[in-house]
């Protein structure tokens, strides 16, 4: 991989705090900021990927389609937020960022993306205006899929790119990046008590992390992106119902467990009153 700095980000959410987001440039500076940030020697060799990476983002990201205003602002943080990733995960590598960028275009699905394309999947998925851009990226027509099927699939995949974001932020130094969602569904597998593990795994070292709310989401949620009628098994649909609503521990003292204990008095006193 050619990526510019540790990936994991250990901003568990996913989001960039390396660098910080200049205020938004009109559409007609996009190629002198994607050259200021990949090619600040100004060195001829690069142009040519510079160019090219703008005339990408610009047809993608169709930015030349949106009206004034609002949407022009909109489209204007979609095409910097990509670029702006880019710069994060490859430095001023104009041609790796190039690479990556094909790499995910080419998946044409965010979990299919593997090696460095999947590092900038999970990026972009790790905010509104990111995931915004990734989705217009990957952009195509799904047949045959009913439009409620169609929004399971995508919010599933959204939900295991960032429970991938948390499980490679919190997983231990030592170990390798995973390059693809199942090298991360095998992490995720590693972090679970054997007694809920679908999958033969070696566990965790002794005092590593177990983040096994978000390891259980990463698993129903490519249930879900595969097959968005899959009946998944109760301890994982619990997980991912909680990881949609924002917890990431359970157990004893957690605010998850807080949350369903005033769940459960609320039903009791419901009941009471009926």
């Amino acid at each position: 991989m050619s990526l510019h700095l540790s990936s994991r980000q250990r901003s568990a959410g996913g989001t960039a705090t390396a660098v910080p987001i200049a205020a938004i440039l009109p559409e007609a500076d996009v190629e002198a900021t994607i050259s200021a940030l990949f090619n600040p020697g100004g060195a001829i060799a690069r142009f040519g990927s510079v160019r090219e990476m703008a005339d990408l983002l610009h047809a993608r990201l169709d930015t030349s389609c949106d009206a004034a205003g609002a949407k022009g602002l909109a489209a204007g943080r979609r095409l910097e937020c990509v670029v702006r990733k880019l710069n994060l995960l490859f430095g001023s590598n104009c041609g790796a960022a190039l690479a990556a960028l094909h790499g995910l275009i080419l998946a044409r699905k965010p979990l299919a993306a593997a090696g460095d394309a999947f590092h900038l999947a999970r990026m972009l998925a790790g905010s509104v205006t990111g995931e915004a851009a990734l989705s217009m990226l990957l952009e195509a027509p799904v047949r045959g899929v009913r439009p409620d099927s169609s929004s399971i699939r995508r919010e599933a995949e959204k939900q295991a790119l960032r429970a991938a974001n948390y499980l490679i932020a919190v997983a231990p130094l030592d170990m390798p990046l995973p390059r693809n969602i199942d090298e991360t569904a095998e992490l995720a597998q590693r972090m679970l008590p054997a007694h809920e593990r679908t999958e033969m795994a070696e566990p965790l070292p002794a005092g590593a992390c177990r983040a096994t709310i978000p390891a259980k989401a990463i698993l129903a949620a490519m249930a879900l992106a595969r097959n968005p009628g899959s009946e998944l098994l109760p301890h994982l649909k619990m997980a991912y119902f909680a990881w949609c609503n924002g917890f990431h521990e359970e157990g004893p003292g957690t605010p998850l467990d807080s949350a369903k204990e005033h769940f459960f008095a609320l039903s009791r006193y419901t009941g009471l009153v009926s």
